[in-house]
């Protein structure tokens, strides 16, 4: 031990800070990759539904969406020999859009769900835009499922007001999101959305003039919803797709919580937030063009 206090002596270094920055890097391999808080959210959502809600999905959808996801996942990340294709890193973002499309798409067939999971999954590969120090896939897989689901896949649509508004169910949801958005570091993006689509919320409803009692238990229900909470952690917060710089990111928040208000209040138009993410998620590359920020890397959010 003197031999290697010596040593970091003459490197300039306390011996306890350098032993205890030395432990740091070797514990890191073994720190938990955020990901996996991602799909214990999705995965108690999902539980939460088929227990609680009764969801009209069955078991061979679900299994059939991951087993596509996965599948879809494994052939690009092999064919491209991409370095984590032979560890669980590599697909994790897999598992995370299965439960996502899992929990928002229903269909009446067997191949729709396999279906927009292989595009879903493909789309990251295929669809990658921006400057070369944050490149990469344009659009959230899960929403872009989801959009492909209500737009173009006959026998498909979105189930996402199935969770009702019960505050206990609306507490876990959130607890759980902000752990998850806090790991990888896009808690701000995603409290930005739901305050900016609570305030255009309650603004309607003072516009509309409803007593307070009614108002209250409107706004209440429109906020707490499961499909608003999945939206504001797990679409919009989506590290990959969203603005790398941080006023970015709270604009961007702003931007499409306002388009969907719009869409969806003024124009009388379903899934706001799906449609409108979509659309928005093709400026995102600009976005980080214009003003350039620090590519996230999961590696930064293990904990």
């Amino acid at each position: 031990m003197s031999r290697l206090a010596n040593a970091w002596r003459a490197r300039g270094a306390h011996p306890t800070y350098s032993f205890v920055a030395w432990m740091a890097s070797r514990a890191r391999p073994f720190a938990i990759d955020a990901r996996w808080f991602q799909i214990l959210f999705l995965l108690s959502f999902l539980i939460f539904g088929a227990l609680a809600r009764d969801f009209a999905l069955t078991w061979p959808q679900v299994a059939l969406t991951f087993a596509s996801a996965l599948a879809t996942q494994a052939a690009w990340q092999w064919g491209l020999r991409l370095p984590n294709r032979a560890s669980w890193s590599g697909y994790l973002s897999a598992i995370v859009s299965g439960f996502g499309i899992s929990i928002l798409v229903r269909a009446d067939s067997l191949w729709v769900h396999p279906l927009l999971a292989a595009i879903a999954m493909s789309s990251k590969y295929l669809l990658r835009a921006g400057p070369a120090t944050c490149r990469s896939h344009i659009a959230n897989p899960a929403n872009l499922a989801a959009f492909a689901a209500w737009f173009w896949i006959p026998g498909a649509w979105l189930s996402p007001g199935q969770w009702g508004s019960e505050s206990l169910a609306a507490l876990w949801f959130l607890a759980l999101g902000g752990l998850v958005t806090q790991r990888i570091q896009r808690c701000d993006i995603g409290l930005t959305f739901l305050g900016s689509w609570a305030a255009l919320l309650a603004a309607r409803v003072i516009w509309l003039d409803y007593s307070a009692a009614v108002g209250l238990s409107m706004w209440t229900q429109q906020i707490s919803n499961g499909a608003t909470l999945l939206f504001a952690f797990f679409m919009i917060s989506d590290p990959m797709t969203t603005p790398q710089r941080r006023s970015s990111r709270v604009a961007y928040a702003i931007a499409v919580a306002a388009a969907a208000f719009v869409w969806q209040f003024l124009f009388y138009k379903p899934h706001g937030l799906i449609v409108v993410l979509f659309a928005a998620s093709a400026l995102v590359p600009i976005i980080n063009w214009a003003l350039p920020g620090q590519r996230f890397e999961w590696q930064q959010a293990a904990v």
